[in-house]
């Protein structure tokens, strides 16, 4: 999915930087895909993969007010640490 946040690329670009065979990673794609992570186009012989955003839109949207959460408590934690008896 890294590589798709880069850009586009086909099943065999994808598959290039790993110690898999292409079977393999079109099986992994294929679980990306039901899941919505990424769209494939087909033409002809040459698949095309992209990133599906949709998905990770959504658990950004839910993840956001955690984020918050966290990012307080770590900088409250933080300044405790440090010494700062500000929180």
């Amino acid at each position: 999915m890294a590589q798709l946040l880069v850009q586009p690329g086909t099943v065999t670009e994808l598959a290039e930087p790993f110690e898999m065979s292409l079977p393999a990673v079109s099986k992994h794609i294929k679980v990306l895909e039901r899941a919505g992570l990424v769209v494939r186009t087909v033409d002809g012989r040459i698949h095309r993969c992209s990133l599906g955003a949709g998905p990770l839109r959504a658990v950004a949207s839910w993840l956001d007010p955690y984020r918050v959460f966290w990012t307080d408590t770590l900088d409250a934690l933080a300044q405790f640490v440090e010494g700062d008896d500000d929180p």
